[in-house]
């Protein structure tokens, strides 16, 4: 149907209801980044979050091991058609792309300039909503326009291709770096090492 937002994902043949809201999506997203997390754990928090019938994560962990008869379910839950249906719905029924080039923004990283521009097309503060649609969220950040987030996008993009940046370009990033450049995720034991320093470097420097 034209204009339906999809509350079910199909998975084999039966239907399950699944956690729509755009902060379930970016819950997921935030998994991938972790690079503590393997692949597998990656997916398996995927499917957690966005299927209704997996209560904890020990459900998707349990199903993405072996594989469980959900409740109402005929047959034993399918991770791989899962993990196509996640993909399918997260893309908002877009074919997938394959990613060749290195990415532009990070949903973590970028947050507070991401929901700036997205409050601005949607003429309201998305966060301060109860519930919000995956796919409405999405369509909102698709159509942001000239901002300060779509000027630092425009920059990583040149960045990333060897492009000549422009002379304000270069301005702002010289006093903008924090900001514009893209930071790796660092595992667990990185960042408590990166803390470990910091602290001793200001105690060093008073």
């Amino acid at each position: 149907m034209i204009g339906a937002l999809p509350e079910v994902l199909t998975v084999d043949g039966e239907e399950y209801p699944i956690r729509t809201d755009y902060r379930n999506v970016l819950d997921v997203f935030e998994a991938f980044q972790n690079p503590d997390l393997s692949d597998v754990e990656k997916w398996e928090v995927a499917i957690y979050m966005m299927f209704e019938c997996f209560s904890c994560y020990d459900d998707a962990f349990e199903a993405a091991e072996a594989g469980f008869l959900v409740e109402g379910a005929e047959n034993a839950f399918p991770i791989d058609e899962a993990m196509k249906q996640i993909s399918w719905f997260i893309s908002a029924g877009q074919p997938e792309k394959q990613v060749l080039e290195q990415p532009t923004y990070n949903w973590t990283q970028d947050e507070q300039m991401i929901f700036s521009a997205v409050n601005k097309v949607a003429g309201r503060e998305t966060r301060e909503l109860e519930y919000l649609h995956w796919w409405t969220f999405l369509g909102y950040f698709n159509e942001v326009g000239e901002g300060t987030f779509s000027f630092i996008v425009g920059i990583r993009n040149k960045l990333n291709k060897g492009k000549k940046l422009e002379k304000h370009e270069k301005e702002f990033l010289s006093h903008n770096k924090e900001l514009v450049l893209m930071k790796k995720p660092l595992t667990k034991e990185e960042q408590e090492q990166e803390d470990a320093y910091k602290s001793l470097l200001d105690e060093v420097l008073g």
